[in-house]
């Protein structure tokens, strides 16, 4: 039975999900999982006393604790100061330093807290647990507020930081993520919607639908290939909220890539908002030769 308080988190803008292993003899073992909504545009202290009361609510004793963190970039994740200052989100963070604020709303060492970017943390869940199992060079891409990015190459998984990158009249993020559909619908219908899900439901737009992702499919699927010129990526695996919508845009994008020459595999992870969290406790359990979850 484990010594220590283990827990692995992922934080997003809309979104806490945090989970609870116990250290055994064969590794670890998930315990609890428990996901909270954020408003990522409240004031630092809102967001924070609701990260901290879930993970207070989690660490069960006083013995030593391990937290490992999945934080969107731009972020430094030694110091754990949040540089995230145009992305929609966590506005109030900007320059924050979230280990020196959390230690010390919950008595705990800043040494405690390993933060790490999310777009790896999915990979690194889904390369172990998930979709990406047994292939040596990967893709993954996590389409919400904004762009998440990451890529496997041998045991080396990293955030690419991709989000920014030059994409046709701007970055990539502003074609993949919610922005486009906001600032798309908004453009075309003269409609105001605050993402895809307002947008899915919204009835002067439903019939709209096929088009709208016809755009959205070709944005990806361009983006894709960009990156298959340089990663040769076997597969690229899709998370975030936006994929919840894959049934209007997955299909599309496959077809695209069929027709430009691109035949590797685009899925979209079963393993959801659990993929960043296993890729954190990843982090934690680094060490151990055997890891379940």
């Amino acid at each position: 039975m484990t010594q220590r308080n283990i827990l692995a988190g992922d934080i997003g803008g809309s979104h806490f999900t945090l989970a609870q292993f116990e250290e055994t003899l064969l590794g670890p073992e998930l315990i609890r999982i428990e996901r909270v909504a954020v408003d990522s545009t409240g004031s630092k202290d809102e967001i924070l006393e609701t990260w901290a009361s879930m993970i207070k609510k989690m660490i069960q004793s006083e013995n030593e604790v391990a937290i490992a963190l999945a934080m969107p970039a731009p972020f430094d994740y030694d110091t754990g100061i949040c540089l995230i200052q145009e992305q929609g989100k966590f506005l109030q963070l900007f320059g924050v330093n979230l280990k020196k604020e959390l230690s010390l709303s919950l008595h705990i060492p800043e040494s405690s807290f390993i933060f790490i970017n999310d777009a790896q943390a999915f990979l690194l869940g889904e390369a172990s647990f998930g979709k990406g199992k047994g292939y040596a060079s990967l893709m993954g891409l996590t389409l919400g507020s904004g762009l998440g990015s990451s890529i496997k190459q041998g045991d080396e998984v990293r955030d690419a930081g991709l989000w920014q990158q030059s994409f046709k009249d701007g970055i990539a993020e502003d074609y993949l993520g919610t922005s486009w559909f906001v600032d798309y619908v908004k453009r075309e219908f003269g409609i105001e919607i605050e993402g895809v899900k307002e947008m899915l439901v919204h009835p002067e737009i439903s019939g709209r639908l096929d088009e709208i992702f016809d755009q959205y499919a070709q944005n990806l699927a361009d983006f894709i290939v960009e990156q298959y010129d340089v990663f040769k990526m076997e597969k690229v695996i899709l998370g975030g909220n936006i994929t919840r919508a894959s049934d209007w845009f997955l299909d599309k994008t496959l077809k695209s890539l069929r027709f430009l020459g691109i035949l590797i595999p685009v899925e979209i992870s079963d393993l959801g908002e659990k993929s960043a969290v296993y890729g954190a406790a990843s982090v934690l359990f680094s060490k151990k030769k055997t890891s379940h979850f």
